[in-house]
């Protein structure tokens, strides 16, 4: 019955977790605030708090129920709840006000801890993460290409069947721009008939949608086989960019 649910929490958990030491940091500091901080409410707080959430965040029932809410794609983001950084923080200020009598003791104790933060985690600003942009949007230079070749065309009119790579960013770069489906976090695209055409290059099924939906632009990854050419339905080609072909409907 929790089947399903157990793999959810544990595929995220572990996303959410990473490959750094933070959650050791995390049940360590708790274990220290509880033996060495003699207020009550601020153990309440660091401890019992967060055991509370983990209990909640964790618990094959608790998903069952906001499953509807919060897929697995983004169940990761309920960890939030877990006071993580806070607890951390506040174990350590309490550990170098407990440990740290001197003053030279306390300079090493911080800056050991320094290196332990720094050591127990990784640098997000990397190339794995960031890009360096050309532009001022800070967005990919291809998608705004795409956007505003599309933008400068003569019509006035102008609603677009595009892959997912480009949803997020076309009406922020033109707004002029309508689109038959919008960006989702989710990833649910397969459940869109159009979005499937798309990707399958399905030609004959994609250009019955665009018709019924009344949009004049299709946007193709150029990695896409089209199954017949566009030509025969009136869809010709208007240009190109690196890796996407901009296809416009031309009423005969």
């Amino acid at each position: 019955m929790f089947q399903n649910s157990i793999e959810i929490i544990k595929n995220t958990f572990l996303e959410y977790k990473g490959q750094g030491m933070y959650i050791a940091l995390f049940l360590i500091g708790m274990l220290y605030i509880f033996l060495k901080e003699k207020d009550k409410k601020i153990k309440i707080f660091f401890v019992l708090y967060p055991i509370l959430m983990m209990f909640v965040t964790l618990n094959p029932i608790f998903n069952k129920v906001i499953g509807s809410i919060f897929k697995q794609s983004t169940y990761w983001r309920v960890f939030w709840m877990i006071p993580l950084g806070i607890v951390i923080s506040y174990f350590f200020v309490l550990f170098i006000k407990e440990e740290g009598k001197e003053k030279i003791k306390k300079l090493i104790i911080f800056f050991s801890i320094v290196v332990i933060i720094m050591m127990s985690g990784k640098l997000i600003y990397n190339s794995e993460n960031f890009s360096k942009t050309g532009n001022l949007y800070k967005l990919p230079d291809e998608n705004i290409l795409v956007a505003q070749l599309i933008g400068i065309d003569e019509e006035n009119y102008k609603k677009a069947i595009v892959p997912e790579t480009l949803v997020a960013y076309i009406r922020q770069i033109d707004s002029s721009i309508d689109l038959l489906y919008k960006r989702d976090p989710q990833g649910r695209y397969n459940e869109i008939p159009a979005w499937r055409a798309l990707t399958s290059g399905n030609v004959k099924e994609l250009t019955k949608i665009a018709l019924e939906e009344k949009c004049n632009y299709i946007v193709f990854n150029k990695a896409i086989t089209l199954t017949e050419k566009m030509e025969n339905y009136n869809f010709e080609k208007i240009n190109e960019t690196q890796n996407y072909i901009i296809y416009k409907y031309i009423e005969k």
